[in-house]
């Protein structure tokens, strides 16, 4: 990881369903193994909970979380085995999506740096957008049963000509402040470029986006990120596109969320996807998603999200 964290040892956090209901929120301990925070202490069920406690006692949810690690041993999974049980259909415990949010929202320009040459060449309202960060872009995207997790299907419009999967950086926004990162895909249709009133339609519907494998608990950034994330996707076995790009914010994410929130009174839970896509290319062709592809998403220090194409 970058050093732009300050002590470089925060803590990765999963959830995790056995095959009988029963589900877990878990921490990365190293050496390929999670361990349950909730067989610890049944009150944790979800990041959400070790944010509550954070925001009532001012601790950090890190410290939180050492402690409770302190007060037993608690149940293990092995990480690679729940990514191998994610992918079949009967398995002993399988990844969930790591946290459940009441909205998420899409947004990019004014986020990224963009060179002087492209800036220069863009059309007014881009550039007006670009030079006034302090006024979102940001779109909505739905509310989380439109969200999907790891290695669930992510979904196109039957009506769209051409939908991307955009790999990106998500921002978990609790209470209004910036609560750490995880990756995902946001999936975008092309409605929008054919009608600026079909713009809702190309963002909100079944499979929009999803997210995973966990949320990394970055609460203190003082510079923006800069994160290597990368996008590959798959047709028939076969590698059809990829991008690899080092994500450039010209803020910080306490900058980027302030923007967003700015003038509203947003739910306790969102998510925000951030812009600096990485896209499925081949040469400079970017490649439209089919029913069936797989899209493979991964973020530096964070770890990788999959998903299946389905029609809806």
């Amino acid at each position: 990881m970058r050093n732009i964290y300050g002590n470089g040892e925060e803590m990765k956090y999963y959830r995790v369903i056995e095959q009988f209901g029963k589900t877990h929120l878990c921490v990365d301990i190293g050496n390929d193994t999670l361990k349950s925070l909730t067989s610890i202490n049944d009150l944790v069920k979800s990041y959400v909970d070790l944010l509550d406690v954070a925001h009532i006692t001012e601790h950090k949810v890190d410290q939180i979380t050492n402690t409770i690690l302190k007060q037993g041993d608690g149940t293990s999974f092995k990480l690679s085995n729940l990514i191998n049980w994610s992918k079949q259909n009967s398995a002993p415990a399988k990844l969930l999506k790591p946290i459940e949010p009441e909205e998420m929202w899409a947004g990019g320009l004014g986020n990224m740096i963009i060179d002087k040459e492209t800036l220069t060449q863009a059309n007014e309202d881009t550039k007006i957008a670009y030079n006034t960060p302090e006024i979102s872009t940001t779109i909505y995207k739905g509310t989380n049963h439109r969200l999907v997790g790891p290695f669930d299907n992510i979904g196109i419009r039957t009506d769209t000509e051409k939908t991307v999967a955009e790999g990106e950086i998500v921002f978990v926004i609790y209470r209004g402040k910036f609560a750490g990162i995880s990756t995902g895909n946001e999936v975008a249709g092309g409605l929008a470029s054919l009608s600026s009133n079909w713009t809702v339609p190309s963002k909100v519907f079944k499979g929009c986006a999803s997210i995973g494998p966990c949320i990394l608990s970055v609460e203190d950034v003082k510079l923006p990120l800069e994160l290597n994330l990368e996008l590959k996707q798959y047709r028939n076995g076969k590698k059809i596109g990829e991008s690899s790009l080092i994500t450039k914010f010209k803020r910080t994410p306490d900058e980027i969320i302030a923007s967003t929130v700015a003038h509203d009174n947003p739910p306790k839970l969102v998510i925000q996807y951030t812009g600096g896509f990485a896209l499925a290319k081949s040469g400079n062709t970017i490649i439209p998603l089919i029913e069936g592809d797989i899209v493979r998403i991964e973020l530096e220090s964070v770890g990788f999200v999959e998903n299946k194409v389905e029609l809806v």
